[in-house]
């Protein structure tokens, strides 16, 4: 169960920096056009914290992650950076627009206990990948630190939380206020004994849904073991840094969803894939990408369709035969409730079976953007595309507590939140 504490953390120095141009989104959604483009906004850009360029001559001691702690280190001996003095929980706020109406995320930052999920109340709900983890493992190694927040989920049915969290933030100013991409980030810093037991207290026996940062919460956990078997072990080092928010808030938890983009297909044919689909799907050629996705996002009384984009322009639906089970279809000892979603579907029937993908990790690129995927296809080095309908919250939650895992990327929580409002060092 969660144990949570405030800490004092490390922040960007309003006097010295424009934290407009200082923050960034979550390293795994940075592509590398947006990777240079945070470079060339401020040199004090928390990029080369979280996702430094690589360079030619980088060796075992200069590389991204050795430079990521130099930075680190000169950015705080230059006030560029600076811890608070007090210990605090930070509240943040998000305001968006989704589907022309306007919603507002609450939730707060501090530190979590960490814990093993398999003997905790902490619940994971995707398998990870290996070298996400090596790198995020190379990064805390050098700097010592939580340089972004994983996000977390609790439920709060009768939504004390927020109550609370409204009534510290009403007519107080943030520390900070910034819009990247049409979402509005707030940052309070809650620093009295206070408001902390009233938070603290809330969280008490609470289960924590991890909903994004599964790489880094895994990493957290190696990297403690680590220290405590090198003798190198502190006391902070026992806790990672973590935002938490309501998934009993309704409409203003939003997920979205995440595209697959496959390559390294043996002998790829398309009429041979159509063909092999139809043997578990009604297969529909629509018009365009825009008809596709209007299709999708109609109620129907298809439980599981996709969309494919098998290059050329040529867009179908894909909806599973009334008559197939999912249960019976996959072939596997996951439980139903894991082989009813979508994206097992997905991956069991089509990826697997249909195609033969051996190597996913290497053979699949997951892209947010339909217009983005669409694009790697018709540029000829990924053969297809294969679009999903957002994993309910509901399901997520199911699966977590019953310690069943999704595919990797199964879930797109957004707003994603952002990199370099609050730093957690050792």
């Amino acid at each position: 169960m969660a144990e949570i504490k405030p800490f004092r953390g490390v922040l960007y120095n309003p006097k010295k920096v424009d934290i407009e141009k200082v923050v960034t989104p979550p390293y795994d959604v940075i592509s590398q056009s947006a990777q240079t483009r945070f470079y060339r906004t401020d040199k004090h850009n928390a990029i080369r914290l979280i996702l430094g360029k690589e360079e030619k001559k980088d060796t075992p001691n200069n590389n991204r992650y050795t430079r990521a702690n130099i930075f680190l280190t000169s950015w705080l001996k230059e006030k560029i950076l600076a811890r608070d003095k007090k210990p605090a929980i930070y509240i943040y706020t998000q305001e968006y627009l989704y589907k022309g109406k306007r919603r507002k995320r609450f939730g707060f930052i501090a530190l979590m206990k960490i814990e093993d999920p398999r003997e905790s109340g902490v619940l994971p709900h995707e398998y990870t990948l290996q070298k996400p983890k090596e790198d995020r493992f190379n990064l805390i190694s050098k700097t010592k630190a939580n340089l972004s927040p994983i996000f977390s989920l609790f439920e709060d049915k009768k939504n004390s939380m927020n109550i609370l969290l409204k009534s510290f933030t009403k007519n107080k100013e943030p520390l900070f206020i910034t819009e990247q991409e049409g979402v509005v980030h707030r940052l309070w810093r809650a620093d009295s004994e206070k408001i902390i037991k009233k938070i603290t207290a809330e969280m008490n026996g609470k289960k924590i849904f991890i909903a994004d940062g599964h790489h880094r919460y895994e990493v957290a956990l190696i990297y403690r073991n680590k220290m405590r078997k090198s003798g190198a072990f502190t006391g902070s080092m026992n806790y990672v840094m973590m935002y938490f928010s309501n998934l009993s808030e309704g409409n203003n938890l939003t997920i979205l969803s995440t595209h697959r983009v496959v390559r390294n297909i043996e002998g790829f044919d398309e009429s041979a894939i159509i063909f092999k689909l139809k043997k578990y799907f009604d297969v529909k050629k629509t018009r365009s990408i825009e008809d596709l996705f209007e299709r999708l996002e109609k109620p129907t009384r298809e439980k599981h369709v996709f969309g494919m984009n098998a290059g050329k322009g040529k867009f179908y639906l894909l909806a599973l035969k009334k008559n197939l089970s999912p249960e019976v279809l996959i072939e596997s000892d996951k439980t139903p409730s894991l082989k009813r979603l979508d994206v097992t579907i997905l991956h069991e029937v089509i990826i697997n079976k249909i195609l033969c993908i051996k190597n996913p990790e290497s053979s699949i690129k997951y892209v947010r953007n339909e217009l983005d995927a669409s694009k790697l296809v018709e540029s000829g080095f990924y053969k297809i595309a294969f679009f999903l309908r957002p994993t309910k919250v509901t399901q997520m939650k199911k699966i977590a507590e019953k310690g069943e895992m999704m595919p990797q990327k199964s879930t797109y929580f957004y707003p994603k939140l952002l990199t370099g409002l609050v730093i957690n060092k050792f």
